[in-house]
């Protein structure tokens, strides 16, 4: 005859031992952390931040770590910093750990959106956009607003990311 009970046990007899089993929600284990490349704080940093118009405004003090998540139709990430006047140099980077369908780019904007200005979109753990950089790679930027966008490289890449912004004086 079966009777419930709030913790079930079970033995199971074996040559010369015995395992006792506790089957009961006490015994359960928390969840072994998901598969995803990144946490819900990392997909939650800075959001909602998913367009220019709504682009997170950051400090060179800021790093992260962020991600570009699944479950979001191409999840973007935009930030929006200050380029300091007599500003000779601006190097962003973003920082990830490579893995198959991971692969991030970066691109910058102008504050409006209207003009791309640079963008880096290689394969490697990192990409960069350094200001002046090589010809037709990213003009002298003046002082002012500017943008910065995180994406996947190819349609559903998702990883996890930390940010730098660095700027050199004249």
């Amino acid at each position: 005859m079966a009777r419930e009970c709030a913790a079930c046990l079970l033995l199971l007899p074996t040559a010369s031992c015995s395992f006792l089993l506790d089957f009961s929600d006490r015994a359960i284990p928390e969840d072994a952390r998901p598969d995803a490349p990144y946490t819900r704080a990392e997909c939650d940093f800075q959001e909602p931040n998913d367009c220019i118009a709504t682009a997170a405004t950051i400090a060179p003090t800021d790093v992260g770590p962020a991600a570009i998540c699944a479950g979001d139709a191409e999840d973007h990430d935009f930030y929006r910093f200050t380029v300091p006047a007599r500003t000779a140099r601006v190097e962003i980077r973003i920082s990830t750990v490579f893995r198959p369908g991971g692969d991030l780019d970066l691109r910058l904007h102008d504050l409006t959106g209207g003009t791309m200005l640079a963008r880096s979109s290689g394969f490697g753990n990192d990409e960069v956009i350094t200001c002046p950089g090589m010809p037709l790679m990213c003009p002298t930027l003046t002082a002012g607003d500017y943008v910065f966008e995180v994406y996947p490289a190819v349609k559903d890449s998702v990883n996890r990311y930390t940010f730098s912004l660095a700027f050199t004086a004249m």
